[in-house]
């Protein structure tokens, strides 16, 4: 009876662990988008400079997630999400718009893919 008692809290510390997980990237990833449509917003209205700051901010909060995020998800998505808010950077000092709302959407894709790849759904688990 103790063996099943304690498989029972090892299984739901597992399961806790997990949507606490998945719950945390899930807000990650919506404070990264939410700085991607700050950039749009100021492309559009053709602001670089306040474009500028906001992806130094994403740059900043990217340097912490990439840290924690190794532990959770595929390094193949951290390196992704690397190399093209690299190139979104380029873009924006060199104030090319078509090519920065470009790496915008694609960027707002991916960010948007990590949470729902590491969900808790049927075609995650099959």
């Amino acid at each position: 009876m103790k063996q099943l008692i304690l498989s029972i809290i090892i299984v739901v510390v597992i399961l806790s662990l997990g949507v606490f997980t998945i719950k945390t990237i899930g807000k990650e990833a919506e404070n990264l988008n939410t700085l991607l449509i700050e950039i749009e917003n100021s492309v559009y209205d053709d602001n670089w400079a306040e474009a500028n700051i906001v992806s130094e901010s994403i740059e900043e909060l990217w340097d912490k997630y990439k840290k924690e995020w190794p532990m959770l998800i595929d390094h193949l998505e951290i390196d992704n999400l690397s190399s093209k808010l690299a190139e979104l950077r380029a873009y924006i000092t060199s104030s090319n718009k078509d090519e920065t709302l470009a790496k915008v959407a694609a960027l707002k894709i991916l960010v948007k893919h990590i949470p729902e790849k590491e969900s808790f759904i049927i075609q995650n688990i099959l």
